[in-house]
Order: C-alpha cells, then structure tokens, then sequence
C-alpha cells in the first residue's frame, strides 16, 4: 500500500474514532501511524488538523453536536500532550517566540500544534493558550526579550484583536518584534496578513515556521501600524442600538423569533467590523457560506436570511449616518448580494 493510501486510511478511521468519542480508537490509529512511520509533525498535519477541520465542518452542518465537538478536540489535545515528548529538538536556536490567541479566542489546538513545531526546531517557545489579554501578552514579550510574536485567530470577528496587538506592541516600544498570524481567516485569506499590519502567515504549522523563517531573514521593517478604522469602531460602539433596532424593525414587518434574529444580527454585526478593520469584505464570502449552511438547521430560510439582512441595511442607513455608515452600508450591500447568489443553487434546485 502507498504511503498516500496509508494516510487516508488513517485518517478514516481517526475521524471514525473522534465521531464515536472513543479516545481507545483514536490511540490504535496513532499507534498505527507511528509504526507506519509517520513523524509527529505528520500526524499533527495529516491526522489532528483535517479531521478537527472535518468535525467543525459536520458541527456546522448540524450532523455532530457541540458536546461531539468538544469531546474530539479534548482527544486530539490529550494526544498532542502524549507525542510532546517526540518533538524534543535536535538542536538549540537562539531564538525566543511567544504564542498564544488574541482575547476571546477559544479555539486553540492550532496555535498549540505551532508551538510544539517551533519547539522541535530548538527555538525557545512560551505557549499561553486560548484568549490571552492583549496588556498580559506584551508584558511576556517584552519579559522574555522575544524574537518573534504568533497569534491565533480562528472566528473572522476576532481580526480586529490581532490590529489591537499590533497597536499595543507599537505603543509598549515593541514595535521591531515580527508578528506572525494564523487561523481560519488566515488559511482561506493569505493577503489578510499586511492588511492587518502583520509580518505574515501561514496555513498550518510547518507554514507558520517556514514563514517566521523568512521574517527574520529580512532585515526591513514590517509596516507601521494603520490606525484604528472609524466606521469598524463605531459599529462596535453602537452594535446594541443596531441590535435592536434591525430587530425591531424585522417584527415589525411581521418576521418572529426575535431571540434567533437578535443572535444574528449581534453575529452580523461583528462580522462586518472585522472585515472592515481588515479593510476588505472579501472575508465575509465564507461567513455567508457557513451561515446559508447552518441556519436552516435552526430553522432561518435562506429567503429569510435576505431579507433580515436587507432590513439591517436599511437600519445601518438610518443609524449611521456620515462616512462611518456609507463604509458600514456599503460592506451589508456586499453581504445583500452575496446572500441573492446563495439563493441562486436553491431556486434552481
């Protein structure tokens, strides 16, 4: 059997083995990969990451639960924690890196696995963890005198985090340490990395440590830090009145469910800030895919979907008037024409 053939059966039956919770499973399989050869950092990048990927894209379509989640992401960190050892490095590098996610960032594994491939490269790692305050992060940065920051942002509505780094590091004196980022957002969007005045970014760990590489080669600074976007800001500081006026003005043309409709509109309206923080609404192409994927799972039509998000438009208009709603509006316009394409396939269906 090719080695090609081996790693997909491997990850048949690892993914079989997280969707039936059996962490006794998915230890055969990792045993099995081990004696296939497979190195640690294989197993991360074939085994642990697709198949996380693979579950949240189930979770999404409402085939696994959030307790299914949970449970396969516990598994896959215990396993992370039992092939540490395995990624003992073979040489020192005088190197320093700080890792961890931006504030409200819970989803961790990734940048876990980014750790554990520049610890086998012999650099100095100080791994934080999930959602790690901005202020506790530059302390450890200036602390530990490190070469190089990493930051993890996975929800597209956390960009504006990984900018409210930058800012700080630039603020605290800092603003020589490269900041590299990864996630979601970052995989699917690679050009997002000078847009939030990062150094760079990578798909997976083994990118993450070839791009942090190539940044300390340079030896040009990175950018300056852009100030903080206007109309991003102000969408945050005033998403409760938007919040309840959209919805507002929903039941008032007869829409129910307000709590459904209040949700969204408070997911809608973190969303557009952070494309707008990125300076680009191209990242709200894959939210409006996932959200035509799930919410008719919580019972919202894609028919619905338009027209909340046509009344919300109207509600931007009315509310923030000036340059900071014509950006707001403009980038709800973009998620209004997405959303008629995605009723495209449905009207042909």
């Amino acid at each position: 059997m090719s080695s090609a053939a081996i790693t997909r059966e491997l990850q048949r039956d690892y993914l079989d083995a997280l969707l039936a919770g059996s962490g006794r499973a998915a230890d055969r399989v990792v045993e099995r990969a081990l004696d296939s050869r497979l190195t640690p950092q294989r197993i991360y990048l074939d085994l642990f990451q697709p198949t996380a990927y693979a579950i949240g894209r189930l979770w999404q379509r409402n085939q696994v639960s959030v307790a299914q989640e949970h449970l396969a992401t516990a598994i896959i960190e215990r396993q992370m924690g039992e092939l540490h050892p395995l990624f003992r490095p073979r040489h020192t590098r005088e190197h320093t890196v700080v890792i961890g996610c931006v504030p409200d960032e819970w989803h961790r594994v990734g940048a876990r696995m980014v750790a554990d491939f520049f610890e086998a490269e012999g650099w100095t790692v100080h791994y934080l963890g999930a959602a790690v305050p901005v202020r506790d992060l530059v302390a450890i940065v200036r602390d530990s005198q490190a070469d190089l920051v990493g930051v993890s942002a996975q929800m597209l509505f956390n960009l504006p985090r990984v900018q409210e780094l930058v800012r700080a590091l630039d603020a605290a004196g800092l603003a020589g340490i490269p900041v590299i980022a990864g996630g979601m957002p970052f995989a699917e969007q690679p050009d997002l990395a000078p847009a939030l005045n990062v150094h760079g970014s990578g798909a997976d760990a083994a990118a993450a440590l070839q791009v942090a590489e190539e940044v300390l080669a340079r030896s040009s600074p990175g950018p300056a830090p852009a100030p903080p976007s206007a109309a991003a800001a102000t969408l945050e500081r005033l998403r409760e009145r938007i919040v309840a006026a959209a919805t507002a003005r929903c039941l008032a043309d007869g829409d129910s469910d307000e709590e459904v409709i209040r949700a969204g509109f408070h997911f809608t309206t973190r969303m557009l800030a952070a494309a707008i923080a990125a300076g680009t609404p191209t990242p709200l192409d894959a939210q409006v895919a996932w959200v035509n994927e799930r919410q008719p799972h919580d019972g919202v039509a894609p028919t619905q979907i338009l027209a909340r998000l046509s009344r919300y438009a109207a509600t931007l208009r009315d509310l923030l008037p000036g340059p900071e709603g014509a950006t707001a509006a403009r980038y709800a316009d973009y998620l209004i024409t997405l959303q008629r394409r995605a009723l495209i396939p449905a009207a042909g269906a």
